[in-house]
């Protein structure tokens, strides 16, 4: 073969070369979406090659495959239903029950976020994969708090006041560590509410007990001046001073709206009697039993009658 024939013979052969080549190299570039971490596995198995977001070549020729995690923190929340799990990274369960150091029961609830350490993805894989890791975070979250709790140390008192925060940062380290046993960063711990049953029915009770008190005590001082005012609107009463009643008279309506037992206030019928008020008082009783409809009439007529003759409204 000739020069010639053996140039024309390449020039024709670069360009199928090249495309040949392109293609081979193109199809081997991955692109790792952000938020991810991607495990580079081989024939299988994991390897320690960990990928990050971005765009990457992997030779096809010896089989590689790319498993996709989440590079982002992830969250756990004890207390609430499965059903308001927003996202797959945002996942929710029921509280923890759980016996304190002094034997009192509590449902606990919390929420821990965590993320993946990227060295140790491959432990990840191997032992629990994509699918796995919030049943991880669940199972070990509830065994460490389970166990700091169950210190004889920790009691009812612990969860509340400055001991809370102590109680919070022992728990949180206490999951921390469990955590990252297997490969997982905990990123946050939050002590959420802890519901003590009739233990925290106690507590709310004897709360308020101590808040009523020191309301009665405030309106003591209140009381006794109005005891004192009424004994003085006694004596003035006798002398049929148009003072004594007006005093009296705000007291009275407000008893009369505060009341629950029926009490009705009715529009008095046009001409009823000359001076008196547009306002009559009223109570509900049954219509089907006639005694107590008389009796109720004549009281009210009774009352009208005071009323005319000491003027009172």
């Amino acid at each position: 073969m000739s020069t010639a024939a053996i140039v024309i013979l390449l020039v024709l052969l670069a360009p199928i070369i090249g495309v040949v080549v392109w293609v081979v190299l193109a199809a081997g570039f991955t692109t790792v979406p952000a938020g991810s971490l991607g495990l580079v596995v081989k024939n299988g198995k994991a390897t320690d090659h960990t990928l990050a977001p971005g765009r990457h070549w992997v030779p096809l020729v010896r089989r590689f495959m790319i498993v996709e995690y989440p590079s982002v923190e992830m969250a756990y929340r004890a207390g609430e239903g499965a059903s308001t799990a927003s996202s797959e990274l945002d996942r929710s369960g029921p509280s923890l029950s759980c016996a304190l150091g002094d034997r009192a029961r509590a449902d606990v609830s919390y929420t821990v976020r965590y993320a993946i350490i990227p060295e140790q993805l491959r432990t990840v894989h191997e032992r629990f994969g994509p699918q796995g890791i919030n049943g991880l975070v669940r199972d070990e979250s509830a065994r460490a708090i389970s166990r700091s709790l169950s210190d004889p140390e920790v009691t009812v008192a612990s969860l509340f006041g400055s001991e809370r925060t102590e109680t919070e940062a022992r728990l949180a380290a206490a999951v921390t560590a469990a955590l990252e046993e297997h490969g997982l960063r905990v990123a946050g711990f939050v002590l959420g509410p802890v519901d003590l049953g009739r233990t925290g029915e106690v507590i709310q009770a004897t709360v308020r007990a101590r808040f009523e008190l020191a309301l009665e005590e405030a309106e003591a001082a209140t009381r006794l001046a109005q005891a004192r005012n009424d004994g003085e609107l006694e004596r003035q009463i006798t002398s049929l001073r148009e003072g004594a009643w007006r005093y009296r008279e705000t007291d009275l309506w407000r008893e009369l709206v505060q009341r629950s037992d029926g009490v009705q206030l009715g529009r008095r019928r046009p001409g009823y009697g000359p001076g008196r008020l547009g306002l009559t008082v009223r109570e509900d009783t049954p219509t089907n039993d006639p005694a107590t409809t008389d009796q109720t009439t004549t009281d009210q007529t009774a009352a009208d009658d005071t009323s005319t003759a000491t003027g009172m409204p």
